[in-house]
């Protein structure tokens, strides 16, 4: 989680909360993947959406909390955490009214990181590396690559360039034309609206796998603690992903370290997913459909989008949860534009390109 773009008054307010999802995160990142069931605290109803998420029904509550057993906590109170102090390092909360993005950060992380054995990551991290040499080799001497985020200028670009190599995010599947690339790179990452259990997440699942059926030639790039949620819900297997991981500490734009592969955190899919891995050429780059100096245009609200693309849905709701209600935008936008003009200094041989 980073504080760097959330309301002053709401950090303040949730400093203890902070610190205590500091621990959690570090226990939930490194844990062995050895969990087999979980208890719950929380809305019964919701509680059927999760164990249809993570594929395991939850233990009865006269169930031992063993070391095998999570204790994932919807409703949060430091109440439940001290009675269970002994076992912090079982606890998972994913009350989406905690703070910020720790709810469905954590959340979309019990499939890997909990529910994983390291067998199985072993498996996720070496074909990860495999794909990802492989399109590093496919694309290092290919010309004219066109990086498109998603903003309005997305669907004219497609129509006026007719990109052959094209690498672009989220909810460019809803414009069919990007399938007519000779080689598509597909990134989408959103803990909520695409890893999440909302409407909006089902919704995207259900036409990313609809729009990948039968396809070739496409690599996805993910976040790598998304790829189990990928194979669960049949996403085409002939496809090869791609999972990053990332860092706050890190100045190459991509990094192999062991066989893990790591970018720059910078909580935005194109800078941290999808401009790194186009990175990998060394011909042209042309980036376009994502907007620049966004802080002077959109002040409180989100960026624009390619109605033409745009989701049947909306994300009003995440304004009521503090995925966007602790959020202060003017301050995510200038985090957003010094990441992005950070990264895109560092990449040679690019263009700005408009419709």
């Amino acid at each position: 989680m980073s504080i760097f773009y959330f309301k002053t008054s709401k950090i303040i307010k949730n400093i203890h909360k902070i610190i205590l999802y500091a621990f959690l995160k570090y226990f939930q990142v490194h844990s062995r993947g050895n969990y087999k069931s979980f208890k719950y605290i929380g809305d019964p109803e919701y509680l059927k959406l999760v164990e249809e998420y993570i594929g395991i029904e939850a233990s009865p509550e006269s169930k031992k909390l063993d070391t095998k057993t999570l204790l994932i906590i919807e409703k949060f109170s430091f109440k439940l955490v001290f009675k269970n102090i002994f076992k912090l390092n079982r606890i998972r909360i994913i009350d989406k009214n905690y703070f910020g993005l720790v709810g469905a950060n954590t959340l979309f992380r019990l499939l890997y990181n909990d529910l994983t054995s390291k067998a199985e990551k072993d498996k996720i991290i070496n074909d990860s590396l495999k794909n990802f040499n492989n399109l590093a080799s496919l694309i290092k001497h290919q010309e004219n690559i066109f990086v498109l985020g998603n903003n309005e200028d997305f669907s004219n670009i497609l129509d006026k360039y007719k990109p052959q190599y094209l690498f672009t995010c989220n909810s460019s599947i809803n414009n069919e034309t990007i399938f007519n690339s000779d080689l598509l790179v597909l990134s989408f990452s959103d803990p909520l609206f695409h890893f999440g259990i909302n409407e909006q997440a089902f919704e995207y699942r259900r036409r990313l796998n609809n729009a990948l059926e039968n396809k070739k030639n496409i690599y996805l790039v993910v976040p790598i603690e998304g790829i189990p949620l990928l194979k669960k819900i049949g996403i085409n297997s002939d496809l090869p992903v791609i999972g990053l991981d990332s860092t706050y500490f890190q100045i190459k734009v991509i990094k192999t370290r062991g066989r893990r592969l790591f970018t720059r955190n910078s909580h935005n899919v194109f800078t941290q997913y999808l401009l790194p891995i186009a990175s990998l050429s060394e011909k042209l780059k042309n980036i376009g459909a994502v907007t620049f100096n966004s802080k002077k245009a959109f002040e409180e609200k989100l960026w624009s989008h390619d109605e033409k693309i745009k989701e049947t849905s909306n994300y009003n709701f995440a304004y009521d949860e503090s995925f966007f209600g602790d959020r202060d935008f003017k301050k995510y936008y200038k985090f957003h534009d010094k990441q992005l003009n950070r990264l895109v200094n560092k990449i040679k041989n690019k263009q700005i390109v408009k419709s």
